[in-house]
Formats: C-alpha cells, sequence, structure tokens
C-alpha cells in the first residue's frame, strides 16, 4: 500500500480545519478547490482509493480480494521521524462550522522509512469522519524533532469517489490467489460429476482466474480410485480433467495455458477399503502459477 496516501489524508483535513490540531506545526492539506479523490483500482480483485495533497503526497485506502475484512489506510510521511514515535489522529471540524472542537482519535506508532498505516475499524473511522464533513488529520514529530508536522483529508469531492469506493469493496471476490492456487476437488461415486462443494469451489477458481490475468499456467491432474478397471478408471480420470479444463475455458481462460493429465489409480491418497478412502482418491486437482 501507498505510504504517501496516508500523509496527504491527513494534511487535506488540516487545511480545511477551523482550528488547527497544532497551532506550531506545519500543515499541509488540500483546499476545497484542489481536492480530488480517484478510484484508480475497481475490480473484483482490488479497490484503491487515492486522494492527493499537494507538496506532500498521496493517501490511499485499499482493499484486496480475500476471504477477509481487509482495509488499509496508508500515507507516507513526509520529513518523518528519525525512530519509532507516536503520532496523533484527530477529527478536525471545517471552517464553517464555528464552535465545534477537533475530537481525538487515538494515537499509531509511526517509524522511520515507513508508512503511517490504520487497517480495518480504524481506517473506517476515518472514511465515517470524512463522510460526516470532518477532517481527519495526522500530527507528528519532523525529522529533527523541533517541529511537528499535520497532514489533513479533504472533504472536498468526497462524497463520489466514497460512493465508488463501497460499491467496490462490494463486488471484492471472497478469495485471493493463495486460496485458490492449490485445490483438490472430489466426485460423486460411479460418475463424472463433482460433489456439491467441489463444484462452488471451482466456480471460485474460474471466477478468480476470469478476473486475474497475471497467472502463467493451470495445471490440471485427475484421479481415480480402484474400482472400476484400470484402463477404464485412467480413461475416466483424463475425461475429468479435460472436463475440468473446458469450464475454465469457458470462463475465458485461454486454452494454451492449461495443461491436463489423467493418472487413474495411480498416486491413490487413502485406502480404497472404505467408502470414505475411495472419495478422497476419485479426486482432481488444480494447480495455479504465476
Amino acid at each position: 500500500m501507498s505510504k504517501s496516501f496516508h500523509i496527504s489524508v491527513f494534511a487535506a483535513l488540516l487545511a480545511l480545519s477551523a482550528t488547527p490540531a497544532d497551532a506550531g506545526a506545519r500543515y499541509y492539506a488540500a483546499s476545497l478547490g484542489q481536492s480530488q479523490w480517484q478510484m484508480t483500482a475497481a475490480n473484483p480483485l482490488q479497490c484503491r482509493l487515492e486522494h492527493k495533497i499537494p507538496n506532500y503526497g498521496v493517501a490511499v485506502f485499499s482493499a484486496q480480494a480475500s476471504r477477509k475484512e481487509n482495509l488499509r489506510f496508508a500515507l507516507d510521511l513526509k520529513d518523518g521521524p528519525r525512530q519509532q514515535t507516536k503520532a496523533d489522529l484527530a477529527s478536525v471540524p471545517p471552517s464553517w462550522q464555528p464552535g465545534l472542537k477537533a475530537q481525538p482519535l487515538g494515537q499509531l506508532s509511526v517509524y522511520p522509512h515507513y508508512p503511517a498505516e490504520l487497517n480495518d475499524d480504524r481506517a473506517w473511522d476515518i472514511l465515517a469522519e470524512l463522510e460526516s464533513g470532518r477532517l481527519p488529520t495526522l500530527t507528528y514529530p519532523d525529522r529533527l524533532g523541533r517541529n511537528r508536522v499535520s497532514v489533513a483529508l479533504s472533504t472536498g469531492n468526497f462524497k463520489q469517489g466514497y460512493e465508488a469506493f463501497v460499491s467496490c469493496l462490494g463486488g471484492l471476490l471472497p478469495v485471493n490467489f493463495e486460496d485458490i492456487a492449490f485445490s483438490v476437488l472430489t466426485y460423486k461415486k460411479n460418475s463424472s460429476e463433482l460433489t456439491l462443494e467441489s463444484q462452488r469451489r471451482l466456480d471460485l477458481v474460474g471466477l478468480y482466474l476470469a478476473n486475474d490475468p497475471s497467472f502463467t499456467k493451470v495445471e490440471v491432474a485427475a484421479f481415480s480410485d480402484s474400482y472400476g478397471g484400470r484402463w477404464l478408471n485412467e480413461e475416466l480420470s483424463k475425461k475429468r480433467a479435460r472436463a475440468i479444463k473446458d469450464y475454465l475455458v469457458g470462463k475465458g481462460l485461454s486454452e494454451d495455458r492449461i495443461s491436463t493429465d489423467g493418472y487413474g489409480e495411480k498416486r491413490h491418497i487413502a485406502s480404497n477399503n472404505t467408502e470414505q478412502g475411495r472419495s478422497l482418491n476419485r479426486r482432481v486437482v488444480i494447480q495455479v502459477q504465476k
């Protein structure tokens, strides 16, 4: 995540505030006329909302496709501290709301050469303050420790960017590459039909790969249990592997990036003396490479 994102957000907030968070600080913020919030990534794999802070950098809210919520706010610290220290985060009222006071939002640890970062609930808190018209502002000691730097996020043109960002978050896939890079699918007994759980898994693999062109190869290897005859089982496993390939091609994947093989009764992973063991041996393994 971009470090500059964190800094720009805080600077914009300070510039728009009626009462500076620190009267002795150097301030960075976008004016209402300068303020822009832009989606720089909006797809099922990534959402990224950026806010430029003049003479400072860029503040970034981002999230990735994943099974877990992973909203992140990041801001590179201009003239940041030489050693680990604490930065103050405050919600500052805009100038058109005289009489209101800045509300502290707590502290966060900042480190030399690293961006200031907030994750999940605390990142949502920043978005909530912006949505309410207030200016999230970060204040930290400068490199020499003699003065303080304040960076504010501006609410100018925030609503449209925020709505697009939230809409993008709702469309993120519930898996990432690590989740689908190795998948084992199982079949119903005496059938080329996947179990319901495996069909759902295959749907996620296909959906993810259709949106991530960075993968280089998909290897599909199919196996059978030891019932039905060795030659028939080998042919059945090849048929199953080709069916998986056809499915992925139907999702828009290039045929020449998918290889298949059928091993029949070779490479059992469980005993064929029990139904449970045979169900584990009737499988297809999908491996994705980048």
